[in-house]
């Protein structure tokens, strides 16, 4: 193995990596019943997240046979999350009455204030922390996001863990601070 040194990837890997745990996400508008309480319980019982990816799709165009790959449109994207469950599902009240507006199960139409898409829409982010603490070192916001898909939760006998459920969230774009995208 030549070129192989312990001491050569360490230093690599500065502050010794970042830990996937240390993170917090916020939602800081909501559509649903506007209960103070779930929006900033959010940011404690949001168990896991992503950071967000980023594709470019591809448009080919062809010239004399031959197939060009072109940079075409962003790809839309999802975001996704899992929450705790807490026992007066509050969060999960909120995102079914939001859901409930967007389009309902009784009549299939929109709330009448749903109009514009800021009506209907919130915002949400996510921090990365570093281990040593204080600010963050990186964050997104996810704009004009609203839930799509609020997951299933499991009742069982046969188990002691709290629940989690995952929710699925449209945007329209995300943006960071640290890398200057979206600004």
């Amino acid at each position: 193995m030549a070129g192989f040194s312990i001491d050569s990837f360490t230093s690599k890997l500065k502050a010794g990596g970042a830990l996937a745990s240390l993170f917090e996400a916020e939602l800081t508008t909501t559509k649903g019943p506007q209960q103070a309480s779930a929006v900033a319980d959010f940011k404690f019982l949001c168990k896991a997240t992503t950071l967000p990816g980023d594709t470019i799709d591809v448009a080919t165009v062809t010239y004399m046979g031959r197939g060009i790959n072109i940079p075409a449109n962003r790809a839309a994207a999802t975001w996704e999350t899992t929450i705790y469950n807490d026992e007066g599902m509050e969060i999960r009240n909120n995102l079914e009455s939001w859901m409930e507006q967007l389009n309902s199960h009784k009549t299939n139409v929109r709330a009448a204030a749903m109009i514009a898409i800021q009506s209907y829409t919130g915002t949400l982010k996510v921090r990365q922390f570093a281990k040593a603490g204080g600010s963050s070192t990186k964050s997104y916001e996810f704009i004009d996001a609203w839930p799509s898909a609020v997951g299933e939760i499991t009742v069982d006998w046969e188990t002691n863990e709290i629940q989690t459920y995952a929710v699925t969230w449209e945007f329209s774009y995300w943006k960071s601070n640290q890398s200057n995208v979206g600004f």
